[in-house]
């Protein structure tokens, strides 16, 4: 298995297991959570065509991170 493949199936199960939160939950607090979660998605999915590319190709980009906690 290719590690696009991986990477897409990994994502696919972890929105999978917030829909079924988001359907199982009513505490309007958790549920603002997963939509807060569910705003990466789209970067997410548009960041997959990075494990597209032969591994060589990626080492010449640069990426930057967000830095999580430090609010």
């Amino acid at each position: 298995m290719s590690d696009y493949n991986k990477f897409v199936t990994a994502i696919n199960k972890v929105f999978d297991y917030l829909n079924k939160m988001k359907a199982g939950w009513n505490d309007q607090d958790n549920l603002n959570y997963i939509e807060s979660i569910e705003e990466y998605k789209s970067v997410v999915v548009a960041n997959a065509n990075i494990f597209k590319t032969p591994q060589n190709q990626n080492n010449n980009k640069s990426t930057s991170l967000e830095v999580l906690g430090n609010d």
